[in-house]
């Protein structure tokens, strides 16, 4: 089995999510998000996006609505990207910290 690396603990947390690429196309994505922590996620996706491609995410967590730029940090074609949040304000990690405890 390979190392988990992860640094936050993440929980199942299945919500839609407004995406799209950070670049001049701004490109829409479809994508489901399956799971969460406080430094990143898990986005269902058929989107064969590149690690390192920057994304703009929209999503809710309970009645927080949080908005993201986030990386592809691992890909797995056909099935999704986990993401590294890159700015995630201190409602947002607050409203996932709240989820984390629910869940926990």
């Amino acid at each position: 089995m390979s190392e988990d690396k992860r640094t936050s603990p993440r929980v199942f947390n299945v919500v839609e999510v407004e995406c799209h690429t950070i670049d001049e196309t701004a490109t829409p994505i479809a994508a489901r998000m399956s799971d969460i922590s406080t430094t990143g996620a898990f986005l269902d996706s058929m989107a064969g996006l590149r690690p390192g491609t920057r994304l703009a995410l929209g999503f809710r967590v309970g009645a927080q609505q949080v908005r993201v730029a986030a990386e592809v940090m691992h890909a797995m074609p056909q099935f999704g990207m986990g993401v590294r949040f890159l700015n995630l304000s201190g409602e947002g990690r607050a409203a996932i910290e709240a989820l984390i405890r629910e869940q926990g």
